[in-house]
C-alpha cells in the first residue's frame, strides 16, 4: 500500500462523545493512518446489556455500510462487537472489532490475562465472546469496577485499582479495559499497575492496521461466504442493496 491506511471507527452507540474519544486515542496511536470516525444514528447512548447489543447491532450494520466505501478496514468501537461477524460476510475489506482485538493482543502478552469493565450484566457476555474466540482456558475472569468510573474525570485511580483485584484474585498477568470509555487510558493506567494493560480501541486500530498491511484478504468460503440475497421488507436501503435480490452492491 503506497498511500495512508484508511481507518473508519465505528462506535455502535449514539455518543458522539465517546465517538471523538476514540477518534483522538486512533489518531494518536497511528498518525501514519487516516481515520473516518461516525456514531450509530440511532439505539442507545451506551452499551450495557443484551437488548442493547441486538439494537445497537443493527445500527452498527447500516453505519458500517454506509460508510465503508474509500476506507480499507473497519473497526467496531464497542466492546461488545455488535455486528463485527455480519460485516465480514458483507464487506470485502477487514473487519475487527475492539473486544475480540483486546482478547487476542493479551494472549499474545501474557499466559493469563482478566478484563476491568463496569456493568454487572456486561460480565457473562465477556466470558462468552472470550469463549467464542477459543481462549477461555487462558481467561481470568472480569473484574468489576463502579458504573460511575464511565462519567468520572479521575478515572485511572479507579482502573488501576480493578487492576490490581484482576492480578491479586484472578493471577491475571495481563489486563484488557473493557470498554471504548477507556481509550487513551492504557498506558497511564499500565504505568501505575506496572504489567501490560491493553487497550481495547487502541488493540483494534494496530490489529486493523496490521490486517491492511498483510493484504492477505479474507476468506470468502464457509461461514464468510457472501449472503444469499433474499426478498427483504422495510430495511434500510444500503442493507437492501447488499443482501435484498435485486440489490447492486
Amino acid at each position: 500500500m503506497n498511500r495512508k491506511p484508511r481507518i473508519l471507527l465505528v462506535n455502535s452507540n449514539t455518543s458522539a462523545a465517546t465517538t471523538e474519544q476514540v477518534a483522538q486515542a486512533a489518531r494518536a496511536l497511528a498518525p501514519d493512518a487516516e481515520f473516518t470516525a461516525i456514531e450509530s444514528r440511532c439505539g442507545p447512548a451506551g452499551i450495557g446489556g443484551r437488548a442493547d447489543v441486538v439494537i445497537s447491532a443493527l445500527a452498527t450494520f447500516e453505519a458500517a455500510l454506509e460508510a465503508a466505501p474509500g476506507h480499507d478496514a473497519v473497526v467496531v468501537a464497542c466492546f461488545s462487537d455488535p455486528g463485527m461477524t455480519a460485516l465480514r460476510e458483507v464487506l470485502d475489506i477487514p473487519v475487527v472489532g475492539i473486544g475480540e482485538s483486546a482478547y487476542l493482543t493479551a494472549a499474545m502478552l501474557g499466559a493469563r490475562f482478566s478484563v476491568v469493565t463496569p456493568g454487572l450484566r456486561v460480565a457473562p457476555m465477556v466470558h462468552e465472546a472470550v469463549q467464542a474466540a477459543g481462549l477461555s482456558s487462558r481467561f481470568g475472569g472480569v473484574t468489576l469496577v463502579d458504573d460511575s468510573v464511565i462519567l468520572s474525570e479521575n478515572r485511572t485511580p479507579l482502573l488501576v485499582e480493578g487492576v490490581a483485584r484482576a492480578v491479586a484474585t484472578q493471577s491475571a498477568e495481563v489486563v484488557v479495559l473493557g470498554g471504548a470509555v477507556f481509550a487513551g487510558l492504557a498506558q497511564e493506567v499500565a504505568a501505575a499497575s506496572q504489567i501490560p494493560v491493553v487497550g481495547s480501541v487502541e488493540a483494534a486500530v494496530v490489529q486493523a492496521l496490521a490486517l491492511c498491511r498483510l493484504q492477505a484478504g479474507r476468506a470468502t468460503i464457509g461461514s464468510y461466504s457472501k449472503p444469499r440475497r433474499k426478498t427483504m421488507t422495510g430495511v434500510a436501503p444500503v442493507i437492501a442493496k447488499h443482501l435484498a435480490i435485486g440489490g447492486d452492491a
